[in-house]
């Protein structure tokens, strides 16, 4: 068995050792055949009932029990009796999708938060009927063929959200990053100007000198410049240090050196911070997509030493969402403006929810595949083993599992919109897919995060035009599940919006 989540990997076996003990229940207290007894006795009351002209009704009642006899017991073999085995050595884990993309390479499961839960379960065992067996092998195939025909392309909302989350949390660190900025920026930034440099339109000069890493000041005016206070990581050195305290707690570097220097550099000791897999996935995404690895990596680490991610990491509360601002103060400004006021005073709360929304579906898709996997016993048995039953519930499975492929699909349209957005003219290409996040397009966002419930939505619907009436169920069980957690992600930003309005 194939599973695309790591929650599904457990809830799977779950599911099925919970659907094991209720048909046991069901065979040792014989009622199992409850059903099938009010079948025949329905069967026999509905010939009774016929008139003369319908023939000898013995002749008409006969058959008639025979097939429901026949095809209860079809029904109970094929799917209710567990013959297929189910362990933890049989269900597998999905990363066909990633290895194939060459984006990330996914952990196990025993190597994730959930490995206690794995652990606890980890010598059940459970068996699946037939039916179900094939029916789950049938529905993961054609879902992973169906997601294999979209175009591999990296999750650049995901990576957007998890530069935006990575934070300073070295307060050592933090703070030389301000002695940086006191020592070398602010200085080089004053002789910049002095030169009559500060009269220049040129707008790569005037983005570049917004940060501290800024490559004018580093080529200019940084070698001539040192740290005002010794620095442990750097030695002391006569020829560059001579005039200065020699205290024994190390050297006065250049600026050049202290931003630059292998290992024990600010850029290093940052780029540090991060997690070393956000990396690896952003060199290939941008070998997938084309970019340039240097410029991102460049936008990443302006991201982290921004003065907002130095206040977020030290103690704010700024909530960098789906899509909106990382920067509260940022929005707010935005919001006073009439024309966009409204629509980025809503992305405030709407895009923290829709990003808890994202990252919920697939929770509340494994806890329903489980739910269905644990109630079939009980629902065959309610229907008295109805072919047309077993044939609604394939349709439910089949559905739930095909949810990836929607998923996918709106992931694979929201990177590809967000990358040609950040990759044209619209947008400063130092704001590469948002990472900076200063000027994202509401409207779009808004659209697109929608989009992870609308497709669903429109694919239970579309069932019915089968004949097959589970869309509703299913959609509301979907909505349902998520609108907990979208009203908590909104909710983050109650205290800001009010604030706004006064």
């Amino acid at each position: 068995m194939l599973t695309n989540s790591y929650l599904e990997y457990f809830l799977t076996l779950l599911g099925w050792v919970v659907n094991n003990g209720l048909w046991n229940i069901l065979i040792t207290t014989g009622l199992f055949a409850a059903p099938v007894a009010f079948r025949l006795i329905g069967i026999w009351l509905k010939v009774r009932e016929e008139g003369e002209d319908e023939g000898n009704k013995g002749a008409l009642s006969i058959p008639r029990m025979e097939h429901a006899i026949y095809t209860s017991f079809l029904v109970m073999i094929a799917c209710c009796m567990p013959l297929m085995n189910v362990d933890m050595s049989t269900i597998k884990y999905d990363t066909a999708r990633a290895q194939s993309c060459g984006t990330w390479t996914p952990k196990a499961p025993d190597d994730t938060g959930y490995s206690p839960v794995i652990s606890s379960i980890n010598d059940q065992t459970a068996a699946a009927p037939v039916w179900w067996y094939l029916i789950h092998k049938l529905a993961k195939g054609i879902t992973q063929a169906s997601v294999a025909t979209i175009p591999c392309r990296p999750d650049m909302r995901q990576l957007r959200f998890e530069v935006q989350h990575t934070r300073i949390n070295n307060k050592s660190l933090a703070e030389e990053l301000q002695d940086f900025t006191n020592d070398c920026y602010s200085l080089a930034l004053y002789m910049w100007k002095r030169q009559d440099q500060g009269q220049t339109k040129d707008k790569a000069t005037l983005r570049d000198i917004e940060w501290i890493g800024s490559k004018t000041f580093l080529s200019n005016y940084y070698g001539s410049l040192q740290s005002k206070t010794p620095r442990a990581e750097f030695a002391w050195n006569e020829g560059r240090d001579s005039g200065r305290p020699d205290t024994g707690r190390g050297g006065y570097p250049t600026c050049s050196e202290w931003w630059n220097k292998a290992d024990t550099g600010l850029q290093a000791r940052v780029v540090d911070q991060a997690d070393p897999g956000l990396w690896t996935r952003l060199s290939a995404a941008m070998t997938m997509i084309g970019g340039n690895s240097a410029d991102y990596r460049e936008a990443i680490i302006r991201r982290l030493v921004s003065p907002e991610s130095l206040t977020v990491s030290q103690g704010g509360h700024v909530y960098a969402g789906y899509g909106g601002n990382a920067d509260f103060t940022l929005d707010n400004s935005v919001a006073r403006v009439a024309a966009v006021g409204g629509t980025a005073l809503g992305s405030l709360a709407a895009f923290p929810a829709f990003d808890a929304m994202r990252q919920a579906l697939p929770m509340v898709q494994a806890v329903l595949l489980m739910a269905v996997v644990v109630i079939l016993p009980l629902i065959l048995a309610f229907s008295a083993y109805e072919i047309k039953t077993v044939i609604t519930l394939t349709f439910v499975l089949f559905a739930l599992n095909f949810l990836t492929f929607w998923w996918e699909l709106a992931r694979w349209l929201d990177s590809w919109l967000l990358t040609a957005l950040y990759s044209s003219d619209t947008h400063s290409s130092f704001n590469m897919a948002g990472f900076q996040n200063s000027s994202d397009d509401l409207i779009m966002n808004f659209v697109m995060a929608t989009m992870f419930l609308v497709l669903p939505a429109f694919w239970m619907g579309a069932l019915s035009w089968a004949g097959v009436r589970v869309g509703g169920a299913l959609d509301g069980a979907l909505k349902g599940g998520t609108s907990q957690v979208q009203q908590a992600g909104g909710s983050a930003v109650d205290t800001a919006k009010k604030a706004v309005r006064l």
